[in-house]
């Protein structure tokens, strides 16, 4: 009996400091893991600056008119409010050395601002044919979607097209 009590004791002790201060800090609580997800943004959800660009959308994606440089305009939404952006990837196609396609990852200021804050940019600089181009320079890279926007700005010129852009961020 004496060697039963002696087992019990202990047992009974450890459960009532289990009971009065929480599994949490008896278990030892576990931080967060981070969550890495991606969006994509296919060419068409972009929209023209203005009505005075020179564009065609395609089964492909958004082309270049013979005008000129073309601006555009699409803007990120994510499930959570805080995001750390971690990579931008451009699909695009670029027939031309000269005729680049330029991808600009910009964080618009609160309303009544009208500045934006580019954070990131990746383009096909000099580059012919289908184009996947990433970078993972940007900065900063933790945003507040609650106070801040996320916008993609892309200038297509002619002879080039853009696909698609795939944002991987975590949180």
């Amino acid at each position: 009996m004496a060697r039963t009590k002696r087992l019990w004791v202990p047992l009974l002790v450890a459960l009532l400091v289990a009971v009065l201060l929480g599994p949490g800090v008896v278990a030892g609580a576990e931080p967060r893991a981070t969550v890495t997800r991606s969006i994509m943004i296919p060419g068409a959800a972009f929209t023209p600056i203005d009505d005075q660009q020179d564009y065609s959308v395609g089964v492909s994606g958004v082309m270049g008119g013979a005008m000129g440089t073309t601006t555009l305009f699409a803007p990120l939404w994510f499930p959570v409010t805080v995001v750390n952006i971690k990579k931008i990837t451009l699909y695009a196609y670029d027939g031309s050395a000269t005729g680049d396609l330029w991808l600009w990852l910009n964080r618009a200021y609160p309303p009544g601002v009208t500045s934006m804050e580019p954070l990131g940019q990746v383009g096909t600089a000099g580059s012919i044919g289908t184009q996947v181009v990433s970078t993972t320079v940007i900065s900063p890279r933790q945003t507040n979607t609650a106070n801040y926007a996320l916008m993609l700005h892309v200038e297509i010129r002619p002879s080039t097209r853009l696909n698609g852009v795939k944002i991987t961020y975590s949180y």
